[in-house]
């Protein structure tokens, strides 16, 4: 399934940012947290936030995409 509009799109960057950072948590580095706690330190949570929103949006997206097929 491939991004459309502007919210699909932001979605999608919030989940690829969340699959890189898993990445690097497997090898005990939280590189979210390092980077974004030295510009704000609730920023990272504020992130980690909106990953998960992004994967429950795709999940409702995927879904509503079947129940069109």
């Amino acid at each position: 399934m491939r991004p459309k509009g502007l919210l699909d799109w932001i979605a999608f960057w919030f989940l690829i940012i969340g699959a890189f950072s898993w990445g690097y948590f497997v090898t005990d580095i939280n590189i979210l947290d390092q980077v974004l706690e030295k510009v704000w330190d609730p920023l990272d949570d504020i992130v980690f936030i909106m990953i998960a929103f992004s994967g429950l949006y795709w999940i409702g997206q995927i879904i509503s995409s079947r129940d069109e097929a």
